[in-house]
């Protein structure tokens, strides 16, 4: 009775629990045979350094083609696990020489990767940043899994000899790919890609290393595995194991609240989607030095006024950080709304082709005019004249018809008319009227201290001189009939001014005494 009382105890539980664990892992274990293996694999060797500059290589490569099977295949070839156990290891067993050897491998591994990492950026054409590559410079909270998980599945492995192939492709999985993304960033200049990936990549390597430590322990693993350490030594990596605990604690405590402030953003905007009859579709939650970045799609089915800033207050308040909220509505409808929307959108759709139907009619009726009145006006031309185009290409010139009857001013007017209404584009019109005689310009009684032309005449002489001009006539002849000699003579250089502005010279200029004053012009007889 009373040893089943003992028995029932806690201390018995725990005694029998030490004793389990002594005899089912401790004493199973060959401790000589596992710390000579772990030794022998974190050496630094020619076959670690090839594989290194394989590995990265080939990541980085998938990273740059935004590949993952690529990505895959560089975490085969990854020989990372060896030095990472021996860091692991030498904390657990409190030995200063294995600790040394890992760093000096591990850290001839990181520059080898970078080196190879950068020089393959620097020669590609590809420099993107891919969705591979960004998914890798912050660290979350299932990264730290990852790495956690890796860690201790490496130490089973290494301790019992057993999968390690396997397990170094999963510590590769959280180490490689970051290291690759930490050389992009430095090839490109990108500051915020290399430190991001920088910081994932420590925090995964700390927690795969300390997992390491704890499953060693775990297995017996301690200071009497190193008989030759000293007290100062066994000082110094414990001091190491706490310095190596500080950032990997910070960054649990960074991620921590990352999931938090995500965790608090998801349950506000899924609460406002559900109040309005809808669903949160995708969210993205940054935490910036300045505050929180939300992008967030809706499913809603109808818009609602001043939801996003509504959203942004409210999340400000709950996560007490600055929140820059973009919000993008995505809406649906139910059965009936769908229904209702496409007999709008059909009666919609059949008042749109009434339109084009109408406007189609109307525009084959314009057509239809155009053509008639093209036909007319082709019909009417060789009533008016003859339309060509000059000899140089240059200009569209218009022979009017004697039997139009155009007189020479109207010709001009024709002329001026239709150049001042072309556009910049169009080539200017030549008027060529119908040769004809030219008509007799009344000079009337002489005006006290002006005998010659007014404007009227000007004009009229103006426009006979322009006749003369387009008939290519090479001279004129003049008829001046006025008894008054200063009249006569303001005639005369009025005539030979305007003669000589179209480039026509006066031939003769013949007096007369009798009858009414007036000016005939003539072209020259032969």
């Amino acid at each position: 009775m009373e040893t089943n009382l003992d028995i029932g105890t806690p201390a018995a539980w725990w005694r029998w629990a030490r004793q389990w664990r002594q005899n089912q892992l401790v004493d199973s274990i060959d401790r000589i045979a596992v710390l000579e293996h772990v030794h022998d694999a974190g050496q630094l060797a020619p076959r670690y350094a090839f594989m290194i500059v394989m590995s990265c290589g080939i990541a980085m490569l998938g990273l740059l083609q935004n590949s993952v099977a690529v990505i895959i295949g560089a975490m085969l070839i990854s020989p990372l696990m060896g030095p990472i156990v021996q860091l692991g290891m030498g904390l657990a067993t409190f030995e200063l020489r294995s600790i040394r050897e890992s760093l000096v491998t591990l850290a001839t591994g990181v520059l080898l990767a970078l080196a190879i990492a950068v020089l393959i950026v620097w020669m590609s054409p590809l420099k993107a940043a891919t969705s591979e590559i960004l998914a890798r410079t912050e660290p979350t909270f299932f990264d730290l899994l990852v790495a956690v998980f890796s860690g201790l599945a490496g130490a089973y492995a290494t301790v019992t000899r057993k999968g390690e192939t396997i397990v170094g492709v999963a510590i590769a999985t959280a180490l490689m790919p970051p290291l690759a993304v930490v050389g992009y960033g430095i090839a490109v200049g990108n500051g915020s890609i290399a430190g991001g990936a920088a910081f994932l990549f420590m925090t995964n390597l700390l927690a795969i290393a300390l997992s390491v430590t704890i499953v060693a322990r775990w297995y017996g693993f301690g200071g009497a595995d190193t008989p030759k350490q000293t007290a100062w030594q066994a000082i110094m990596i414990v001091a190491s194991f706490v310095l190596l605990s500080i950032p990997l604690g910070l960054a649990l405590k960074r991620i921590a609240l990352q999931s938090q402030t995500e965790l608090t953003v998801r349950a506000t905007l899924d609460a406002a989607a559900n109040q309005a009859g809808g669903r949160v579709s995708a969210l993205r939650v940054d935490n910036a030095a300045d505050g929180v970045a939300v992008d967030v799609v809706m499913m809603l089915p109808s818009h609602v006024g001043g939801l996003e800033s509504r959203l942004q207050a409210q999340l400000a308040a709950r996560t007490s950080q600055p929140v820059s909220l973009r919000l993008r509505e995505v809406l649906t409808a139910d059965d009936a709304s769908i229904a209702r929307q496409q007999g709008t959108l059909a009666q919609l759709k059949r008042s749109v082709l009434a339109l084009e139907d109408a406007e189609s009619a109307r525009s084959q009726r314009l057509q239809a005019a155009q053509a008639q009145q093209a036909r007319i006006s082709a019909a009417l031309l060789p009533y008016l004249g003859r339309l060509q185009r000059s000899s140089d290409d240059s200009r569209w010139e218009l022979w009017l018809a004697p039997d139009a009857r155009v007189s020479i001013a109207r010709a001009r007017r024709i002329e001026t008319d239709i150049n001042a209404a072309r556009s910049q584009e169009d080539d200017a019109l030549l008027v060529i009227p119908a040769l004809q005689a030219l008509p007799v310009i009344a000079m009337g009684a002489p005006r006290e201290n002006d005998a010659g032309p007014d404007a009227a005449q000007r004009g009229m002489l103006d426009a006979q001189a322009w006749a003369l001009q387009r008939w290519r006539a090479a001279g004129v002849d003049a008829v001046l009939a006025t008894a008054d000699d200063a009249q006569a003579t303001a005639w005369e250089q009025a005539l030979r001014a305007a003669m000589a502005a179209h480039q026509v010279s006066v031939a003769t200029v013949s007096r007369i005494r009798d009858g009414e004053a007036h000016l005939q012009l003539a072209l020259p007889s032969d």
